[in-house]
């Protein structure tokens, strides 16, 4: 992040409030990981910030656990030591000596081999050690070669992205691949789809490259794989194919909201054709208004947080309600659809302040506020890391670590199908049932951290 958090003082309020979100994740169900999904021409994810110390975890207490019993059986073991060399040590010349044996050998350790991904990564010329390594493979390629062998370039693909976007590095990479192309078997599977989905990112402008590999993109081609085809016709200024490969991506899950926070479409930001495709892929996910339902539960569980922060001695400043066309409005201008709960919180109180921080509010969606910038670079590396869906959440609130969020994912893509909330701790994914959930477990944790302390 942008952002760094500030050092902990010691008894400090502001460090006790800021680290809530960042504590206590006991109660999290147990999630499936996920392969890698998105795009992968962005920032590594951010590192994980430190722990409070405020309360400890049961990951921590159990390392605490395990670090005890690790002195323990050293203390033991040097222990046994020294009573052997004691039993060893020389006799009076009045003994009898013992009978002599030989020493056994000492065995060295045994250090594991790398696998033949490091070796190529680590090799002081990558490229050429990939390309010594498809010339040694005698014909086709061995599923597990095709496998080093895509795998080792897509890694490869990723610092070129970054830094040298189409440039020379890249070109020598992609004709490498693909001149070796036909010769692996699974030419459609996940390891050939990465590798495309990484090489569109780094290809750059390089026009006659993006039709070679738009030659080779499989039919049941991912939505990322179909997204970053479309990121990479717009960066090259093809707006024909920029259209056509957008729609595509949208009919196999991009969503319209990821289409209008990349920078590679900034070129189309006011293309009118553009605009009314992404429209009509936000209507497809609109959802009916109907929030009375909710006004009287999403009330209680507001008064209630705010009750417990401010007993805990917390300044909470909630925003006066917005209407419902304001509401709505905000959505169809930035091509979201929020869920009727929000809708009816928003209406109740347009945005909170706590801890120095603004969120759960209409103003959050306006280009350019903090939340706004920190949300977009938070999903852009974090998608970037293997974060299945993350891509298309919308960020409502951030709790004060940059790596902890409130977000809905609109369609389920980190909720095995089901659209929803998704409180994010650092790298864990902890599913909510709905907002009032989702406030219970904020009043849950300001209790744990600042009610302890």
């Amino acid at each position: 992040m942008s952002k760094r958090s500030k050092p902990a003082k010691s008894k400090s309020k502001s460090a006790k409030s800021k680290s809530v979100m960042a504590t206590s994740r006991s109660t999290k169900p147990a999630q499936p990981k996920s392969k890698a999904t998105s795009r992968s021409a962005k920032p590594a994810k951010p590192a994980k910030p430190a722990k409070s110390t405020l309360a400890e975890s049961p990951r921590t207490a159990k390392a605490t656990t395990v670090a005890a019993s690790a002195k323990a059986a050293s203390a033991k073991a040097a222990s046994a030591k020294a009573a052997s060399a004691k039993a060893q040590s020389p006799k009076p010349a009045s003994a009898k000596p013992a009978s002599a044996k030989p020493a056994s050998p000492r065995r060295r350790a045994v250090t594991p081999s790398k696998s033949p991904v490091v070796q190529i990564l680590e090799s002081k010329e990558p490229l050429l050690a990939l390309g010594n390594f498809l010339g040694g493979i005698g014909g086709v390629a061995t599923l597990q070669e095709g496998q080093i062998a895509l795998g080792s370039a897509q890694l490869m693909l990723l610092p070129i992205a970054r830094e040298a976007r189409g440039g020379r590095a890249a070109a020598d990479l992609i004709d490498l691949v693909l001149g070796h192309w036909h010769r692996f078997p699974d030419r459609a599977g996940f390891h050939a789809q990465e590798f495309l989905r990484n090489a569109f990112a780094a290809v750059g402008e390089d026009a006659m490259r993006i039709d070679k590999l738009v030659s080779l993109v499989p039919d049941d081609a991912s939505a990322e794989l179909r997204f970053n085809i479309a990121c990479a016709y717009a960066v090259a200024g093809d707006k024909p194919a920029m259209l056509d490969a957008v729609e595509r991506a949208l009919e196999t899950g991009a969503t319209a909201a990821q289409v209008r926070r990349d920078t590679d479409f900034d070129a189309f930001a006011r293309d009118d054709e553009l605009a009314a495709i992404l429209e009509r892929a936000a209507e497809a996910l609109a959802i009916p208004v109907d929030i009375a339902p909710y006004l009287p539960r999403v009330r209680a569980a507001v008064d209630k947080v705010v009750a417990t922060l401010q007993a805990l001695g917390e300044t909470v400043t909630l925003g006066p309600p917005a209407t419902l066309d304001k509401i709505l409005a905000v959505e169809r201008d930035r091509g979201l659809a929020l869920p009727n709960d929000f809708r009816a919180l928003l209406t109740i109180h347009d945005g909170m302040e706590l801890w120095e921080h603004s969120f759960l509010g209409t103003a959050d969606y306006r280009g350019g506020t903090d939340l706004d910038n920190d949300a977009r670079e938070y999903l852009e590396s974090s998608a970037d890391f293997g974060s299945t869906g993350i891509d298309e959440c919308i960020p409502l609130a951030n709790w004060g670590q940059p790596n902890n969020w409130l977000l809905y994912d609109p369609r389920g893509g980190m909720r095995g199908g089901e659209p929803g909330y998704v409180i994010m701790l650092t790298a864990d994914e902890w599913p909510q049932t709905d907002l009032v959930e989702a406030f219970a477990n904020l009043e849950k944790l300001a209790k744990d951290v600042l009610g302890a302390n």
